[in-house]
């Protein structure tokens, strides 16, 4: 065998090995189950975050964002994004205990919802 043959050989030989690693990552990756990252699943502490029916939503979706219930499309999304780096002050500060973090994440999470139920209600994108 020359050369050649052997460094082709061993280079092919690295490809495949490369191959198999690459496809047995994506498998391992797939089986895990899947991260929650929002949802009526969550958890914060012991305690299990319920998200809010519809008809709560309905009702309260303004007042979660602090905005009148007539706001137009741009009220309500400077709302939004002003409301969420409210919790996000708390959320990241150093500053805070445990309890007020996790209390800043259930509102976090209760300002998603009522943001998503009003854009995709009104037909927002």
């Amino acid at each position: 065998m020359s050369m050649i043959e052997i460094g082709v050989l061993l280079a092919c030989a690295l490809v495949g090995w490369f191959a198999v690693s690459w496809v047995i990552t994506v498998v391992r990756q797939q089986r895990e189950p899947p991260l929650i990252l929002h949802g009526d699943s969550q958890q914060a502490g012991s305690e299990e975050v319920k998200a809010p029916s519809l008809r709560e939503l309905a009702e309260t979706w303004h007042t979660v964002l602090r905005v009148r219930n007539d706001a137009g499309v741009d009220e309500i999304e400077a709302a939004y994004h002003r409301r969420i780096a409210e919790c996000d002050g708390v959320r990241f500060s150093g500053g805070v205990g445990s309890v007020e973090r996790r209390e800043a994440e259930r509102e976090r999470l209760r300002i998603d919802e009522a943001y998503n139920f009003i854009r995709t209600s009104r037909g927002g994108h």
